[in-house]
């Protein structure tokens, strides 16, 4: 593939995920064409079907989850409360838990197979990054990987009803009281 077709592909990817975590997995097409400054054919070129552009997103956004669990992971091996910390946020930058509904229709079984591979990377990386947090004292040893996304999914979800009415950093702060919750002690983080 030619560098800037490559470009243009990677640029569809991103602009979807945006269009798609505000607007759902039904967002339309020419707008994500449109705001990627593409015609609607390039985006069908790059993207024959939508459950293809779907499945790109889902990959992309689960690769850079991965490169954030891993550079955690090797930070907890220093600072495993900062390692954590930032593993949350940025995940709430990546806006996990709304693309998430992206795939919700579908069983695991169902799932395409880049999208269940990028998923069985992730789960195995984020236990690592578990069983090094837990060994330190900073979070739960009963703590599932499972349960730790699916949390984790549940806070990044957008609230659009209520935006108006939440503090800029809800996100933030509710990930920081999940993180309290996560450690054995139950305390407050600093």
């Amino acid at each position: 593939m030619r560098a800037d077709a490559a470009e243009r592909r990677q640029r569809l990817i991103e602009v979807a995920r945006e269009i798609l975590v505000e607007r759902g997995p039904n967002a339309p097409l020419d707008a994500i064409a449109k705001q990627a400054g593409v015609g609607i054919a390039t985006l069908y070129r790059n993207f024959p079907t939508r459950e293809a552009l779907l499945e790109a997103v889902a990959v992309a956004s689960l690769t850079e989850a991965h490169s954030a669990a891993v550079s955690a992971t090797e930070l907890a091996d220093t600072d495993p409360e900062r390692a954590l910390t930032e593993f949350l946020m940025a995940m709430a930058r990546f806006r996990t838990g709304a693309l998430l509904p992206m795939l919700a229709d579908q069983s695991l079984s169902e799932l395409p197979a880049s999208v269940h591979k990028a998923r069985a990377r992730n789960i195995e990386i984020i236990d690592d990054l578990l069983a090094k947090t837990a060994a330190a004292g900073v979070t739960r040893p009963d703590i599932d990987t499972i349960q730790f996304i699916s949390g984790l999914a549940l806070l990044t979800r957008p609230l659009p009803p209520l935006a108006e009415v939440l503090p800029a950093n809800n996100i933030e702060r509710l990930l920081t009281i999940y993180q309290a919750g996560l450690r054995p002690d139950g305390k407050p983080l600093p």
